[in-house]
């Protein structure tokens, strides 16, 4: 028999070394980092944008349970030792009677709406309350036509209401229209 022999060859086993993984991770460390800004950015601009469509929805939502169950809606602040900082909320103001009794107002909360704590969110409302009378005709304290701006970061949305009380959001940076700009009444 003829036995062959080759030479050793020389063999590497395979995985990483502990400097690559290193430089791997400080690449990828680096890379999030500079995602960071970019993702906080985004985030609060989808806030702005869905607490600005939540309000109107919410106006909305006010003048149309007025209209439709002929009772009065009032959109307030949900706690009133905070104000506007601690979010909204839409309550119906109806009369409840019993047989024999007086007759109450009852307070029945439809909607109630949370700012949230991260991002950070300014919600900046004229002093007062929205409420729509019974029949749906909007009614405001101590102002007429209210614009409401809500902000977070470099991001602003304003839901303007009109003295009919319907909301219509507007985006000051892309919306160059002079419905959408803010004016020296508002706060």
């Amino acid at each position: 028999m003829l036995a062959i022999t080759l030479p050793m060859l020389a063999t590497r086993k395979a995985g990483v070394t502990f400097l690559e993984l290193v430089i791997v991770l400080a690449i990828l460390a680096l890379l999030a980092v500079m995602a960071v800004p970019s993702i906080i950015d985004r985030w609060q601009r989808e806030t702005v944008t869905l607490l600005a469509e939540r309000l109107a929805s919410t106006i909305s939502l006010a003048q149309r349970t007025a209209q439709y169950r002929h009772l009065q809606t009032e959109i307030a602040p949900r706690d009133t030792s905070t104000g506007w900082t601690s979010g909204w909320e839409l309550t119906v103001l109806g009369t409840t009677s019993t047989p024999g009794a007086a007759t109450t107002s009852a307070r029945d909360i439809m909607v109630s709406v949370p700012l949230p704590t991260v991002p950070a969110v300014r919600l900046s409302v004229p002093r007062g309350t929205l409420s729509f009378e019974a029949v749906g005709y909007s009614r405001m304290t101590e102002v007429t036509g209210t614009t409401v701006t809500i902000s977070s970061g470099r991001h602003t949305r304003l839901v303007r209401i009109n003295t009919v009380g319907r909301p219509r959001i507007c985006d000051p940076d892309t919306d160059r229209s002079s419905s959408c700009r803010t004016s020296n009444t508002d706060p």
